[in-house]
């Protein structure tokens, strides 16, 4: 039944991006709570990081597309993705975070009253800005992606069939 699932191209694309925003809220945190950088820069460098898998696995794993090689592929593939999540996720945030502004209890007091949990407001703000920033990047990037790098006949039956190599 997975590898049933897994054929869809849709679903793997999810899933990938469900490793990927792992990987960006764990970098995302880290830079902000760790290495004290501001809420804009820690979201800049989390996305960064997360680009190289995402090209690897969105190549190999999602659209399968072997037709170009990897570094005919990349410089599109870059362009896409830089423009959905430095520029699309990033503006998303920038207004997330306005209309955030003042707000956060709305988000807080609930979670505290059902969890006894005590979330900061900057936590509130990167989180949810973060979140709300990837949905929107999420659709530009799988568009971007089918229509513009990975064009070739990459569809796939199994996941068996699938090739992670370069």
């Amino acid at each position: 039944m997975l590898q049933k699932l897994l054929a869809e191209r849709k679903l793997r694309f999810v899933v990938i991006g469900i490793c990927n925003a792992t990987i960006s809220f764990g970098i995302l945190n880290v830079a902000f709570a760790v290495f004290h950088q501001g809420k804009i820069e820690s979201s800049i460098i989390a996305t960064s990081c997360a680009l190289a898998f995402s090209f690897f696995m969105n190549r190999g794993f999602v659209f399968g597309d072997k037709t170009k090689k990897a570094h005919q592929q990349l410089p599109i593939f870059i362009i896409v993705t830089v423009t959905g999540s430095l520029l699309v996720l990033n503006l998303v945030y920038i207004l997330s975070l306005k209309v955030l502004n003042g707000h956060e209890g709305l988000i807080i007091d609930p979670i505290k009253l059902v969890t006894s949990l005590t979330l900061t407001k900057n936590f509130v703000d990167i989180n949810l800005s973060t979140v709300i920033g990837a949905i929107a990047a999420l659709l530009w990037n799988y568009n971007g992606y089918k229509w513009f790098v990975f064009k070739g006949q990459g569809k796939k039956n199994s996941v068996e069939e699938i090739q992670l190599t370069v």
